[in-house]
């Protein structure tokens, strides 16, 4: 796919933002936030839901981290490594039911076929501002042209083989997810008044 092919264009109309895709651009993002939303899935049946703590507060809970390397980078985005383990292993679940939770809205919001994106609701933008970047990291770290996060080294083997010849063009696709939620985040805020 040919970046000049993703091109996208955010305005504002009345209180509905529109996106502007090619039809291009929006099957590969669904296509992208789907295996995204399956990753996340497959994490969150990972978690106990039989320990006495999990019992205690109605919600399964983390009880090993993640190893993955796509996920560990995302999850680091927002739970800081600095935290203790236990710390992140608590609050892990909540992350990733509101980032689940996140590309459901992104990919209801896709069409199925075009490339019109309309945003009508405050939680529909701020979904596309957590799901798209969280998955745009997922997306590098799988792809090679971010680093796997420091600590992850031996689970390298559980990546899909990087492909030396797509780099390039892997890392312009990252450049352009940024792309994306940079000019939705500019459109979405109200303009500052004098």
């Amino acid at each position: 796919m040919d970046l000049v092919h993703l091109t996208v264009c955010w305005d504002r109309a009345g209180d509905e933002l529109i996106g502007v895709f090619s039809p291009h651009a929006v099957a590969w993002l669904r296509r992208q936030m789907a295996g995204y939303s399956e990753l996340l899935e497959w994490r969150y049946t990972k978690y106990a839901g039989e320990d006495p703590t999990a019992d205690a507060i109605g919600l399964p809970l983390a009880t090993t981290p993640a190893e993955y390397p796509p996920l560990v980078a995302a999850l680091r985005e927002i739970i800081p490594d600095e935290e203790p383990e236990p710390i992140r292993l608590w609050w892990e679940p909540d992350v990733v039911r509101w980032l689940y939770a996140g590309t459901q809205v992104v990919l209801d919001s896709l069409p199925e076929t075009g490339g019109v994106v309309i945003l009508r609701e405050r939680h529909e933008i701020e979904a596309w501002q957590a799901a798209v970047p969280n998955m745009r990291v997922v997306f590098g770290v799988a792809a090679g042209v971010m680093p796997v996060p420091a600590g992850t080294e031996a689970h390298r083997h559980t990546m899909p083989k990087a492909d030396p010849g797509r780099f390039e063009h892997d890392r312009d696709l990252t450049d352009w997810l940024q792309r994306v939620v940079d000019a939705l985040t500019e459109i979405a805020e109200p303009a500052a008044t004098s």
